[in-house]
C-alpha cells in the first residue's frame, strides 16, 4: 500500500533567519506522520521487567516519564496486547530499568515482536538484591525503579499505568543509552555533566 509522504511546506523566514520547513499533519496518513515526527525525539531507553510463568521477562518501552515527585510516581504506557501488559495487570507490579550504553543487546532482545523476552541471562540474581526489590533488575542499568501500580486505564491500543516507586537502585554512574531517529546513541555520564557544570 502506498502511503503519501508528509508534505514539506515552506515557512517564512527573515533576513537573518532562514526559512525552516515544517510538516503538514493533514497530509498523508496522520499516524505515519506522527510516528515519523516522534522519531526526532531523542530519549533514554527503558526496559520494563515483570515475571511471566515465574520467570523474569522484559520489554523495551519508550513511553515512560515521572508523574509526581512527592510521592515518587511514574507513568508508563505499554501495548495492551502484550504479555507484559498481562503480567502487570495480574501482579500489579513492574520495574523500570533505565539502560546504559552497555545494554544495546538487552534493548534489542526485549524489543523483538513476537519472540520470547525472558531475561535470565541479563538479570542480577535475586539473592544479590535487597529484599525490598520485588521485580527483576537488569545488570548494568543506570537506575532501576521498583514499582507498584496505583491505577491503570486504556487509551486506544495502550495500557496506561500510574505507579508508585517503592524502591530505587542506582549503581555506579554509567553512560546512558539514548535512542532517536531510528538508531541508538551514546550520552555522557551524570558525573561528567555535574563536573563540567561546576567548572563553568
Amino acid at each position: 500500500m502506498f502511503i503519501k509522504s508528509p508534505t514539506i511546506l515552506p515557512m517564512l523566514g527573515t533576513e537573518n533567519t532562514p526559512a525552516v520547513p515544517h510538516w503538514d499533519l493533514d497530509s498523508g496518513s496522520e499516524s505515519i506522520t506522527f510516528r515519523t515526527a516522534m522519531r526526532r525525539f531523542i530519549g533514554g531507553v527503558t526496559v520494563i521487567t515483570t515475571r511471566h510463568e515465574n520467570r523474569p521477562w522484559g520489554m523495551t518501552v519508550s513511553a515512560f516519564a515521572p508523574a509526581c515527585m512527592d510521592p515518587p510516581t511514574l507513568i508508563v504506557c505499554v501495548n495492551r496486547n502484550t504479555i507484559t501488559a498481562a503480567n502487570i495487570t495480574a501482579d500489579a507490579r513492574f520495574a523500570v530499568n533505565v539502560l546504559s550504553q552497555e545494554q544495546v543487546n538487552i534493548s534489542q532482545h526485549c524489543s523483538r515482536a513476537g519472540s520470547d523476552k525472558f531475561i535470565e541471562d541479563f538479570e542480577i540474581p535475586k539473592d544479590e538484591l535487597p529484599d525490598r526489590i520485588k521485580m527483576p533488575v537488569l545488570r548494568d542499568s543506570l537506575v532501576t525503579f521498583d514499582c507498584k501500580v496505583n491505577c491503570e486505564f486504556l487509551v486506544k491500543s495502550h495500557l496506561v499505568l500510574i505507579a508508585s516507586v517503592d524502591s530505587i537502585l542506582a549503581p555506579a554512574a554509567k553512560l546512558p543509552l539514548l535512542y532517536g531517529d531510528g538508531q541508538y546513541m551514546h550520552g555522557v555520564s551524570v558525573d561528567q555533566v555535574l563536573s563540567e557544570g561546576a567548572l563553568a
